[in-house]
């Protein structure tokens, strides 16, 4: 009986089919369809936009270099005394000793305040750029 409806269905889909005619697309179809495709494609894509804009790299760099610049002509003379209570001169280990890159240095304070200030942003920074790209990547 399944033999039958299979020999029957077969006969009616090629009744179907060599009834039906052949249809062909039009010439410019192969056109039309790119030109859809580069539509959908230019419409998703994402512009680069920069994180940190150029104006505030300007004024980051005008911060750096005015730091720098105040550091080397208004105040030479200030010394860190901090610095030196920390006594870096005595890290020793039982079998080797390093000396102290730092011995002979005196800093300013304001070279001292600037670093710690760069460090302090760097740390408010890096979990702001970590949540920013998670929730990119959501």
């Amino acid at each position: 009986m399944k033999e039958n409806a299979d020999k029957h269905l077969d006969d009616l889909s090629r009744k179907v089919i060599g009834k039906s005619a052949v249809e062909s697309p039009s010439f410019d179809f192969t056109q039309r369809i790119m030109t859809q495709i580069k539509a959908l494609n230019t419409a998703k894509a994402t512009t680069y936009v920069p994180l940190i804009s150029k104006r505030i790299w300007l004024l980051i760099a005008l911060g750096v270099v005015a730091i720098v610049g105040y550091s080397i002509v208004k105040a030479p003379d200030s010394k860190s005394s901090w610095l030196k209570d920390l006594s870096l001169n005595q890290m020793q280990f039982p079998s080797i000793e390093f000396p102290n890159p730092f011995a002979g240095q005196d800093f300013s304070q304001i070279t001292v305040y600037a670093t710690l200030f760069m460090l302090l942003m760097l740390c408010i920074q890096i979990p702001l750029l970590k949540q920013y790209f998670n929730k990119r990547l959501e």
